[in-house]
């Protein structure tokens, strides 16, 4: 088929260059008495369709022809790899039966069909049935299929085999729906109630120190033993500590058990909380819950000075004291030179003792030149957070902190609403190792400077503001290193409207903002040109383990040449190596996938070239979970529902040899037939100017018998 010619001006156009190559070529020889009229005609018609050709070339013709191709369809196939499949219940075999499963399903038969298949647990990976571990600690499902959505390409349709339990992410359904394909699930598992009792969560702080007492609290789930004493045994270390005991009088109850520790040594304890075998209990493998607690030293030593009551002052301080790891004072200034608390009023001569100065409200628009200069005496000797207030000099911010602080102000600063964005240039800073809001935006209005603010060269802007959702170019939050010591500043007030908020996802970000900021503040500047450290020192089986770097050069600037080399070694695994990834401003990140419980020792190089900077080494733990045994009973309805809701179709495992005729009934077993449409241009051919030639050439061999050439 020929497009190009379908409208009333290209047929009449066409019409117009029929009839002028046609006159052309009798205009040509209609004065030539030489040729024999045959010859003649014969020349005319020549010269009429080389140049016909030529005219309709130049209209650039479109050819559209269509072809038929046979394919074979592609199914993904996602296989449950969690350990709650091995799980011997029932009718259900445990691994047995799901090897069976695999086999039953065909996945070999690609006569018509081509099988793509992935494990999932945590996560989606590509793996062949066989190769798959089924030791998952924690099943996503929800992100697994939006994983699947990203990768599976031209996919018809989709097999599921799955238990249908997930104790992570949302609800699967949505994620199935927006595949836009057939799924069919085949449930594997038993749907038997049994009964059990099991250690279901248990809340600790991971990090403790030398002197006090942690609480232990855990939570036991009791299923089908009623009226019972039951034993909750805490080991420590492989001794007994403590044991407690609890009364069921219901089939199906829940027990709080707190146990209370004192730490007198630096090192990692671990406990172990235990419940004994009960007569009758279906299974042991939840019964225990194992975790570490790494005991430190020294707490972090800061002090809290407030030059303004507000209510910003109190929710801080109430941040601060909550927190274990944190050993505060506080002084407020109430005028002239005076201030209450700390060492009876009186500011420290010297800023040794001290990792964190927090300096709220400084510098006050009535504080003295003389005091001003204490007070920058000591910042200048450690690390120090400014947080502005109603009642904080701008006018003379830059010059009262001799250019201490990262915040610098650039001319008029009219102060209003203002909400915080973060940068995105900055979300891989350790400061956002939590989960962000959607929309910032939204939350408590905030009040600051809205515009005329720059950072100092060095400094890094986390959050920026904006006014009336606009961005003002100011930052709200900048930090920097200098020398040993590192500096943030926060340029907005009424903080403690989030801490207020009825939303729990703002109330969590001021609460893990200014946690991480005061934390990161606290720790100062590593001595060598490598730091290194993972984002905890304990995990949770199911976690990626994540790791952030910085490398120096020896002037002190970031190297944006190196490179970070890290080994991981533990009993358990065999040892492995990552390079991280670079993510500018001679900042390193590194996530692994989830590992086995254990513990594990890091060395991390840094590199330039060949040549080797700096080594840092140290370890962490990843705890075992029992998430996978704390729910046990197949959900037959929402597998049943993601396949009615997308077309597929339900089966169970004891069915999973009829799926493959059940396929082939909805049309999956069979060829797809593509119909497919090509389009060329006339003019990319090389064929009609060939065929130009050959007319032209024709007519001049006529020309040359009759020796007219």
């Amino acid at each position: 088929m020929i497009s190009g010619f379908d409208s009333d001006l290209a047929i009449l156009l066409l019409a117009l260059a029929i009839l002028f190559s046609a006159f052309v070529g009798w205009w040509t020889y209609s004065g030539n008495t030489k040729l024999p009229q045959p010859a003649r005609w014969a020349a005319v018609s020549l010269r009429a369709l080389a140049l016909l050709l030529l005219l309709v070339l130049l209209f650039n013709p479109v050819y559209e022809f269509t072809d038929e191709r046979e394919h074979r369809q592609e199914i993904a196939v996602m296989l449950d790899n969690s350990r709650s499949v091995t799980i011997e219940k029932g009718s259900w075999q445990g691994e047995t039966d799901f090897r069976r499963v695999t086999e039953a399903l065909r996945l070999s038969d690609t006569s018509a069909v081509r099988y793509r298949t992935f494990g999932f647990d945590a996560d989606l990976f590509e793996s062949t049935p066989a190769e798959l571990s089924l030791t998952g600690s924690v099943t996503d499902m929800n992100r697994s299929l939006n994983s699947l959505n990203q990768v599976s390409g031209d996919m018809d349709a989709l097999i599921l085999v799955t238990d249908g339990i997930f104790n992570r992410g949302l609800d699967p359904t949505r994620a199935a729906e927006r595949l836009g394909v057939p799924v069919f699930t085949v449930a594997i598992g038993d749907t038997t109630q049994v009964r059990d009792v099991l250690v279901r969560n248990v809340i600790y702080n991971s990090t403790a120190f030398v002197n006090s007492t942690g609480l232990i609290r855990a939570e036991i789930l009791n299923d089908g033993f009623p009226d019972r004493s039951i034993e909750v045994q805490l080991y420590r270390n492989n001794s007994l500590e403590e044991v407690k005991t609890i009364q069921t009088t219901e089939d199906r109850s829940v027990h709080q058990v707190d146990f209370e520790v004192d730490y007198d040594e630096e090192r990692t304890e671990r406990f172990r909380i235990v419940i004994p075998e009960l007569e009758g209990e279906w299974t042991t493998a939840n019964n225990a819950y194992t975790f570490t607690v790494d005991v430190q030293d020294d707490q972090l030593r800061i002090l809290h000075i407030a030059f303004e009551v507000h209510p910003d002052v109190g929710a801080l301080r109430q941040l601060l004291l909550t927190d274990e790891s944190i050993r505060p004072a506080y002084m407020t200034w109430t005028g002239g030179s005076n201030f209450v608390g700390g060492n009876d009023g009186l500011l420290p001569a010297s800023a040794d003792t001290l990792d964190l100065l927090i300096l709220h409200g400084f510098p006050h628009r009535q504080l003295s030149a003389e005091l001003r200069q204490q007070v920058m005496s000591l910042a200048a000797q450690t690390n120090v957070v400014f947080f502005t207030l109603p009642g904080t000099d701008f006018e003379n911010l830059t010059a009262a902190t001799e250019n201490l602080a990262p915040i610098r102000r650039q001319g008029n600063t009219p102060v209003g609403p203002v909400s915080p964005s973060v940068n995105p240039a900055e979300q891989d800073h350790p400061i956002f190792d939590f989960e962000l809001p959607l929309n910032l935006s939204r939350g408590p209005e905030l009040r600051g400077p809205i515009r005329n603010y720059t950072s100092a060269a060095s400094a890094r802007d986390l959050i920026l503001t904006h006014f009336r959702n606009e961005p003002t170019g100011s930052p709200m939050l900048s930090l920097q290193q200098l020398g040993n010591y590192r500096v943030a500043m926060v340029n907005a007030w009424n903080w403690f409207r989030w801490q207020q908020s009825p939303s729990a996802e703002y109330r969590s970000f001021r609460a893990e903002l200014m946690n991480n900021l005061i934390k990161w503040a606290s720790t100062g500047v590593s001595d060598g040109l490598l730091e290194f450290a993972p984002s905890r020192n304990s995990f949770d089986e199911g976690e990626a383990i994540t790791f952030r770097a910085a490398v120096l050069t020896e002037t002190g600037l970031p190297d944006n040449e190196a490179s970070v080399q890290v080994r991981l070694r533990s009993e358990t695994i065999d040892t492995q190596e990552y390079i991280m990834r670079g993510i500018g401003n001679g900042r390193f990140r590194l996530e692994t996938r989830p590992l086995p419980a254990g513990t594990y020792t890091y060395e991390a190089t840094a590199l330039r070239g060949t040549r080797e900077l700096d080594r840092a080494e140290g370890s962490f733990t990843v705890n075992e979970s029992i998430l996978e045994f704390t729910d046990t009973i197949r959900r037959d309805e929402l597998l049943r529902f993601i396949a009615e809701s997308t077309g597929g179709a339900f089966v169970t495992h004891e069915e999973a040899a009829q799926l493959p005729q059940l396929l082939r009934d909805k049309g999956f077993g069979t060829f797809r037939t593509e119909t497919f449409t090509v389009a060329m241009r006339a003019h990319h051919s090389l064929w009609w100017f060939l065929l130009v030639i050959l007319l032209v050439g024709c007519e001049w061999t006529i020309r040359k018998v009759y020796s007219m050439a």
